[in-house]
């Protein structure tokens, strides 16, 4: 394992709880419209096409044949 690994390892985690955190705390700082506004609809591009393969797969493949 080179330095850069084990740098990852070690700070990766930290980061990650410490942004963890943050969200957190700025969700209760603020009101929910805030943190929608700020927070959810910038990160859209990260989460909807998992949503809308889910929906995709459910609607479309598993749905009932007519």
């Amino acid at each position: 394992m080179n330095k850069f690994d084990a740098y990852v390892l070690t700070f990766g985690p930290f980061i990650l709880i410490l942004f963890l955190l943050y969200l957190v705390f700025d969700y209760f700082s603020t009101n929910p419209n805030g943190f929608w506004n700020k927070w959810v609809l910038k990160t859209l591009w990260i989460w909807l096409p998992f949503y809308g393969l889910r929906r995709l797969i459910r609607e479309v493949i598993l749905g009932k044949k007519r």
